[in-house]
């Protein structure tokens, strides 16, 4: 019997937190980390950034979809490489999601966590100069945040680096972390087999950059990952993939 294929059907369309409400991270937490699922944009021919930001691939609808996962997360996971990039700033302004954080037990802003073995950080960033917003900094080297307008701790993890970072985070109460890359972050985590879901926008772009990164990279993985697509969203000429880590 020959495969066949199903085209996807117009059966309604649905603001970004109504779809996202069925994820339930929280909820589904293992014992001894948080949930972990990851957020990419990726062009149609594979790369994660053009001239070295993601600015040129991602749309409003797509920065909607990704502002609605933080308001799911107790935390977001931040790569240093996308910190420098991107500069970031305060996670969480919007009225709507703050109230709807504060209806579902959650705390007003999410924890902003970056991961650095050598406490090598951009601390003219953004991020680090949001009055308020939580930054939780994990480091296998000594030293002190600055003083910034954000409420930065820091603290020493030893090996294995990524998993027990996410031990203590679980520890903290985080059950639900979101991580938005870098590439090489994403690498690491998918290595330590800590990740339970990816959400990946699928751009109407075809970037052309031969040197350009991919949504994984890092060293090679011990095998390939299997994932299991949970459900396909457009909105215009973009795609929304949702895939469940098997």
């Amino acid at each position: 019997m020959p495969a066949e294929l199903a085209r996807l059907a117009e059966d309604g369309a649905r603001p970004p937190h109504e779809w996202l409400a069925e994820v339930r991270p929280r909820e589904r937490a293992p014992d001894g980390r948080p949930f972990v699922y990851l957020n990419m944009v990726s062009s149609a021919d594979g790369r994660a950034t053009i001239g070295g930001r993601t600015e040129a691939l991602g749309s409003e609808a797509d920065t909607l979809l990704l502002t609605e996962l933080r308001a799911l997360a107790d935390a977001v996971l931040i790569g240093t490489g996308t910190l420098r990039a991107e500069g970031y700033g305060h996670l969480m302004r919007n009225a709507e999601r703050l109230e709807r954080r504060r209806a579902a037990g959650l705390a007003p802003v999410p924890v902003a966590v970056l991961l650095t073995r050598s406490f090598d950080l951009p601390w003219d960033a953004g991020l680090f100069a949001a009055e308020g917003q939580p930054v939780h900094i994990y480091t296998q080297a000594d030293g002190e945040p600055p003083d910034v307008a954000a409420d930065v701790e820091a603290t020493k993890c030893s090996e294995p680096f990524v998993a027990g970072a996410l031990r203590d985070l679980r520890e903290r109460g985080v059950r639900a972390l979101l991580c938005e890359g870098g590439p090489t972050l994403n690498g690491a985590l998918l290595a330590a087999g800590v990740v339970d879901e990816l959400f990946l926008t699928v751009a109407p772009l075809l970037a052309g950059i031969a040197d350009a990164p991919r949504i994984v990279e890092g060293e090679d993985l011990a095998a390939p990952i299997d994932m299991e697509l949970v459900w396909t969203l457009r909105h215009e000429d973009e795609l929304y993939l949702r895939y469940r880590i098997r």
